[in-house]
């Protein structure tokens, strides 16, 4: 899905609107109705930014629908107008799954106040590694792209997850463009509980 997002939403779309973007679709009934309640909005440090629904819905991606009109409580209501992001993620079970996973990993003590890009770096470089892995390897813009990291900035991102221990070390190979790490030990017991379910 993160892929997906990354060719669909154009290069503006900042780092928040893209996570947003990502719980949205995974959490979207067959119809593209989401619910979005205001304690989910909290875990990811979203809940008092209106920029991030802003941003999806200048670039046409979703509308939010106004309070009440469900009858759904406290929270955020809106459809996603990309029909397409249905079509390319699995079930709704499995989507809600995934979802799940990636909120509980975004919102780990390691990094729930570092900012959105480098939780969503995080989320990235951790979504990449093949099964029971804690090193991987990356093209530099794809991870870019993916998370809507300027190549300029991408270093200064990926140097505070090694500074909060979600990442023991990175490297940048000049020849094959890739950037390769390792999960550090504030995230290691962290991946294999979520992602081992």
């Amino acid at each position: 899905m993160l892929s997906y997002l990354a060719a669909a939403l154009p290069a503006e779309a900042d780092a928040a609107a893209r996570l947003l973007a990502l719980q949205g679709a995974l959490r979207a009934t067959a119809s593209g109705r989401l619910h979005l309640p205001a304690g989910l909005l909290r875990s990811l440090r979203l809940n008092q930014r209106p920029s991030p629904w802003q941003g999806l819905e200048q670039v046409g991606w979703l509308i939010r629908l106004p309070a009440g009109i469900t009858g759904v409580p406290r929270g955020v209501t809106a459809q996603l107008l990309d029909a397409a992001v249905l079509t390319q993620a699995p079930g709704r079970q499995d989507r809600a799954h995934a979802a799940d996973k990636a909120l509980r990993l975004t919102s780990c003590r390691a990094l729930r106040n570092l900012p959105t890009s480098d939780r969503l770096t995080a989320l990235a470089l951790v979504t990449h590694l093949s099964p029971g892995s804690v090193q991987g390897a990356i093209e530099a813009d794809r991870i870019g792209r993916v998370c809507a990291v300027p190549p300029d900035i991408l270093a200064a991102t990926l140097d505070r997850l090694v500074t909060a221990r979600v990442t023991d070390w990175w490297s940048y190979d000049q020849g094959a463009e890739d950037i390769t790490w390792a999960l550090g030990p504030a995230l290691v017991e962290q991946h294999a509980n979520v992602f081992a379910e």
